[in-house]
């Protein structure tokens, strides 16, 4: 998923309304959730993905490769990412 279908699923979760608040929890600036919604940048960082995770109640590794898979080039790389990702998350 790009970063910011997480933001998405994470700001409906814990009951906040606004991408303000989103960056706050986060960590972010508003410029960094921006450049997210506006799919400047589609992933997150390593960091940023482990936050996220934790604040979802998942696994930080199945973010992480989540992430890994929506950048990478090969379809089959893609592939074994996102099934290894979907095997270790509830929400992917």
């Amino acid at each position: 998923m790009k970063a910011y279908e997480w933001i998405e699923i994470l700001k409906a979760k814990k009951g906040w309304e606004s991408d303000y608040k989103a960056a706050q929890e986060l960590g972010l600036s508003r410029a960094a959730l921006s450049n997210y919604k506006s799919g400047k940048r589609q992933t997150f960082d390593e960091p940023a993905a482990v936050k996220v995770a934790i604040l979802l109640g998942e696994k930080p590794e199945a973010l992480v490769l989540d992430q890994f898979a929506e950048q990478a080039k090969t379809p089959s790389v893609r592939t074994a990412l996102l099934a290894e990702a979907r095997r270790l998350c509830i929400l992917c």
